[in-house]
């Protein structure tokens, strides 16, 4: 058995049995007049199976080296260059708007965490934008700032 791994799924199954019993106190209703609690519930019961499924994994994993070896090889050295550009896009959010700010900072992180192409940079940039744009703004219905330098 993994260490690493079953102490990760037994704390995440006991967040998952938490929220299930959150959802449970809140009511569930029924299924065509769903209660507070309906949507928490499944989110737990779905939490708790990957949860399980995970500790099983955990099970049949040979036995590691332990918590050391959960960070051996982790690449820490982008974590703050990442953390950097999020605080900046955040604060200039407002300001410049989601499709221009995220379609810059989607091209910044594609060609500098992973080095891509420019085309291929600013094309998924492009694209993740654009999909994010109709996921949210048109399907979902979500206001995304558009910017206070476009719109006055």
């Amino acid at each position: 058995m993994r260490t690493a791994d079953a102490l990760s799924a037994l704390f995440w199954l006991a967040i998952a049995v938490g929220i299930t019993a959150s959802g449970w106190e809140l009511g569930l209703g029924q299924l065509n007049d769903p209660g507070s609690g309906f949507m928490i519930f499944w989110v737990g019961v779905a939490m708790t199976a990957l949860g399980l499924g995970a500790l099983g994994i955990a099970w049949r994993q040979p036995i590691g080296a332990g918590l050391a070896g959960l960070w051996a090889g982790a690449r820490w050295r982008p974590v703050p260059y990442v953390v950097a550009l999020l605080a900046i896009y955040a604060w200039l959010l407002p300001w410049l708007g989601f499709p221009v700010l995220t379609v810059l900072l989607l091209a910044v992180l594609f060609k500098s965490i992973e080095p891509q192409r420019w085309s291929v940079a600013i094309l998924g940039a492009l694209a993740a934008t654009g999909a994010s744009w109709l996921l949210f703004a048109r399907w979902l219905g979500t206001q995304l700032p558009l910017g206070t330098l476009w719109t006055g």
